[in-house]
């Protein structure tokens, strides 16, 4: 059975936690989840790129750590699911667990071999709400989406996660107990101004298995594209691709199918082979949300640097020290591009004349296309 492409993977999201107002309902219930279109005057079209709110509200009479916000392509297919937001997640700099005062202290000054992804911004207490939003693309609807979850007892929380205590170059997170415990666990307007509080939650992967899960189906009317996907397949020569099998592009202006051995571009004017894709949501995803900035390229062999600069791409040279081990760095020459959207297309053709493969990497400071050699 073929495996289907990742769904958008959304980096850039906000949180915000605000205890609730009005008559809430009473503890003991469920995990309720909402979801609205921010900002939509016209109905959305098929392909756009949207930005949706999703509150999520802890009913239940315990204390709830969120994990993971997915979309599943195709519940009938292993492992196929796309991520959109986390709340378990690593951050850069040095952390470090001490044993004899079962704490952590963290000091982003400072580099680590590995980043460890125990940091949580989703503990939400009983009848205490949190806002996500999140840029997606619509592509079919409905879209069903699945919430990860930890309940948690009084007992669990005093053992197994740990709170933030700022001091001035580092932060420290403690386990609490009694007062201090309580305090921390109290909805406050504040979190509505300054973000959701932030623990240490190093359980999260060992316990993964048993995650709970909410699911939510988020539906509304989609309008057609004059060129439609269905028109776009038939000028392809291939029927209909499946969802994970084809996107939109705002920035070619059409869709992107599947159509062996690669991905083509179809437009009223005809179908281009694309170059190969390593990742066909993403590198679409972050084209799109460039806006009117430039698109980061980074070409990551000294061969795709030399073509491209002989086609007279303007390309921006580095020299940066690379670790090899601990103590020891040497330096390397890094090679940029730094692109508009409108400058893409042209792009495009000429790596696939090139024969070279197009990746892309998202990381704290936003989304960069790579080059690669085949």
């Amino acid at each position: 059975m073929k495996t289907q492409a990742l769904l958008p993977l959304v980096l850039a999201f906000a949180a915000c936690s605000s205890p609730s107002t009005g008559n809430p309902p009473p503890a003991g219930g469920e995990i309720e989840v909402s979801a609205e279109i921010e900002n939509q005057t016209l109905a959305p079209r098929e392909g756009d790129l949207v930005a949706i709110t999703f509150r999520v509200s802890n009913n239940t009479a315990k204390t709830v750590i969120l994990r993971d916000l997915t979309q599943p392509i195709d519940l009938m297919l292993s492992g196929s699911s796309g991520a959109v937001a986390s709340w378990q997640y690593a951050q850069s700099g040095l952390l470090t667990y001490l044993p004899d005062r079962e704490e952590w202290v963290y000091d982003k000054s400072k580099r680590a071999d590995a980043r460890r992804p125990v940091f949580n911004s989703g503990l939400l207490v009983p009848r205490e709400s949190l806002v996500l939003r999140a840029r997606l693309r619509l592509l079919e609807m409905p879209m069903d989406f699945q919430f990860t979850y930890f309940e948690l007892t009084q007992d669990e929380i005093r053992r197994k996660v740990y709170f933030e205590k700022r001091e001035e170059k580092l932060l420290r997170y403690r386990l609490l107990i009694g007062r201090d415990l309580e305090d921390a666990l109290t909805p406050s307007v504040r979190t509505e101004v300054g973000g959701h509080r932030f623990v240490v939650f190093p359980h999260a992967e060992p316990i993964a298995s048993n995650a709970l899960l909410k699911t939510f189906r988020f539906q509304m009317p989609l309008k057609q594209r004059r060129f439609t996907l269905d028109q776009a397949a038939a000028l392809a020569g291939v029927p209909k691709p499946r969802i994970g099998d084809y996107t939109y592009s705002n920035v070619f202006d059409g869709w992107v199918i599947s159509r062996k051995p690669g991905y083509v571009l179809v437009t009223p004017a005809g179908v281009a082979e694309l170059p190969e894709l390593k990742n066909v949501e993403r590198t679409f995803f972050l084209l799109d949300t460039a806006g009117n900035g430039k698109v980061e390229i980074e070409l990551r062999s000294h061969s795709a640097a030399t073509a491209l600069s002989e086609l007279r791409y303007p390309l921006v040279k580095q020299e940066k020290d690379v670790p090899l081990t601990k103590d020891v760095k040497e330096k390397k020459i890094f090679y940029y591009l730094f692109l508009t959207a409108d400058q893409m297309p042209k792009l495009f053709g000429d790596l696939k004349t090139l024969k070279l493969v197009v990746d892309v990497e998202y990381g704290e400071g936003g989304g960069r296309l790579q080059v690669l050699n085949r």
